[in-house]
């Protein structure tokens, strides 16, 4: 726009060629109109288009955002002083209980969430299962995976396991994070969830009462077995509803042992089982029947939670046809 109305600017002043200035004036007068409003349009329609989009939003379904959602991670440490730290070979233990817990929560979902606490496996940590986690968070969950102090790979010492102090590390979680710390959560929809030892802790809140957690809804066992060395009584009726999920190749026998938790259960459940899967990557491989049996535990998440109770023949009905041919369910009777 300089160019034009610096020749103005000196016609002006000299005002000379009177006739010629204000005919050329006319002219670039309606000149610089017609470009001042082809400057405005664009952010005319800019403004409009953003008005669309916010009505678009209040007043139709299409723009609230879906599944899947984009996932944010936040790292929180909880620490329950009342209960110790075991040896770790030979590190001493010490008091107090340090759960440093990764936690996804879905972009956009509007809370309060349903919340998913997940146990990691021996010698593990939250961190190789970050295909399944972010799986739930991306289906509207918030997920939170404590490192146990006992058994993770991340800490100086020899692994341990220590299943009844890892169930209690879970409703722990759960107390925590009741109170909103990382977001609005559902008190009335809590599933916990764990792979092989974790399994195994959700085996024990799920069988045996001396630790059940009354706020969980959904139970999820991963290769996970009953433990030996905690005292019953198993398979006492319970309300909830369990998944055991396992593949067929378990290295370490758990097919047979997954079955059992399975068996026991007094609830309404329903057993995975992946034909030929192995003990950890049948739950966060890349293949087309490892990424179905994710899909499948949202799918069980979603109808445990769509009803206030839930039976064994809903949970069947949910899960079939499994999204893959080697992927076999059976369901508890009722």
């Amino acid at each position: 726009m300089s160019s034009i109305e610096h020749p103005l600017r000196r016609n002006h002043w000299k005002r000379i060629w009177l006739g010629s200035v204000l005919f050329a004036g006319i002219g670039l007068t309606l000149y610089l109109v017609d470009d001042l409003g082809s400057q405005q349009r664009p952010v005319h329609k800019a403004q409009i288009g953003t008005s669309q989009r916010r009505v678009g939003l209040s007043t139709t379904t299409t723009t609230i955002p879906q599944p899947p959602f984009r996932v944010q991670d936040e790292t929180v440490t909880l620490y329950d002083p009342s209960r110790d730290t075991p040896p770790r070979g030979n590190v001493p233990g010490h008091p107090g209980r340090e759960l440093i817990t990764i936690v996804r929560r879905p972009v956009g979902s509007e809370g309060p969430l349903p919340l998913v606490v997940f146990a990691h496996g021996w010698n593990s940590n939250p961190l190789v299962y970050e295909s399944l986690l972010d799986t739930w968070a991306e289906a509207g969950f918030i997920v939170a995976a404590p490192t146990f102090p006992d058994s993770t790979n991340t800490l100086p010492g020899t692994p341990v396991s220590d299943y009844p102090e890892q169930a209690q590390d879970i409703s722990f979680v759960i107390s925590s994070l009741l109170g909103g710390m990382v977001g609005p959560v559902d008190p009335t929809h809590i599933a916990v969830a764990g792979h092989s030892d974790g399994g195994t802790d959700i085996a024990l809140m799920a069988l045996n009462p001396s630790y059940g957690d009354p706020r969980v809804r959904a139970y999820i066992s991963l290769s996970g077995e009953i433990p030996s060395g905690v005292n019953g009584p198993w398979g006492v009726p319970r309300s909830g509803a369990l998944l055991v999920a396992v593949g067929t190749a378990d290295q370490y026998g758990l097919a047979s042992r997954s079955l059992q938790v399975f068996q026991t259960a007094e609830m309404p459940k329903a057993m995975l089982t992946l034909t030929g899967g192995d003990h950890l990557t049948t739950f966060i491989g890349d293949t087309t029947a490892e990424a179905a049996m994710r899909t499948e535990t949202v799918r069980f998440l979603n109808a445990v939670f769509s009803s206030p109770t839930t039976t064994s023949s809903q949970l069947q009905a949910a899960l079939l046809p499994t999204g893959d041919a080697a992927i076999v369910l059976q369901a508890g009777a009722g």
